[in-house]
């Protein structure tokens, strides 16, 4: 007989608020020891899944996934996720992109030009999707995309519908190992929307801590209104990401073969 192992799927998050929605409907339930980031497994016992909070950016990603992908074990067993999901925010590189537009990706582009295609899901299931599933190519870069003539010139040039800062990482991981991947995304700043560099440099580790906003508030009293936009626009952005999530994960994974 094989070794016994589970694979209940992965997703993975960057920041809390990201997945703060999708954690009020499936609830955090069993701490994963020895994880480099928050790592609880989620949900009913029927659709359990492993989420991660890895932090911001490209080498929190790396840290986490290899951890992943080593076949972690919990008590004796080891796990071996069944599919890695990308979630998270994305700025939009198309000015049809609304906040709070999801999309499915087809393909992971880098700025070096390599592109993976998503593994997953292979299909979708026919039906009218709620909200609705946009299929695009996403970009990753290695810091933010806060001017809108920047973006603009980022989806021309790599035909990608939205940016973020991890899936490439995901990507490419997931290739070398033959692991089933996807990327789920929410769009968290339209276009024109441009980040002034004071909101860049307090957003760069994914954490606004009080003395530091203090302070840039103090320099820059108009980041007030921008952090009042952002909170607004991330809030729909995660509610609409989490109805997302629910529903792919519900619809797409064969959770009844399990049993």
């Amino acid at each position: 007989m094989g070794e016994l192992t589970f694979d209940d799927p992965c997703i993975l998050f960057a920041l809390r608020r990201e997945s703060r929605a999708f954690r009020r409907e499936f609830r955090p339930r069993q701490h994963f020891p020895g994880a480099p980031c928050w790592a609880r497994f989620c949900g009913p016992a029927w659709l359990s899944v492993l989420v991660l909070e890895t932090g911001l950016g490209a080498a929190r990603t790396t840290t986490a996934l290899q951890w992943l992908l080593g076949r972690p074990r919990l008590g004796q067993v080891p796990y071996r996720p069944k599919v890695v999901l990308s979630a998270g925010f994305s700025g939009a590189l198309h000015d049809k992109y609304q906040v709070g537009d999801v999309i499915l990706a087809t393909e992971v582009a880098d700025q070096d030009g390599n592109l993976w295609l998503a593994t997953w899901p292979e299909s979708l299931p026919a039906g009218e999707w709620r909200p609705p599933l946009h299929r695009d190519r996403l970009l990753t870069v290695s810091r933010m995309a806060a001017d809108p003539a920047e973006k603009r010139d980022l989806g021309r040039q790599h035909a990608a519908g939205a940016v973020d800062m991890e899936t490439a990482v995901v990507a490419r991981l997931c290739s070398q190992q033959g692991m089933p991947f996807g990327c789920l995304r929410a769009i968290s700043d339209r276009l024109d929307t441009p980040l002034s560099p004071h909101l860049v440099t307090l957003l760069k580790d994914g954490r606004v801590r009080l003395p530091r906003l203090v302070m840039a508030l103090a320099a820059s009293p108009r980041l007030g209104r921008e952090l009042w936009r952002l909170a607004r626009d991330t809030r729909l952005a995660a509610e609409q990401l989490g109805r997302a999530l629910g529903e792919i994960l519900t619809l797409t994974l064969p959770w009844a073969a399990d049993q």
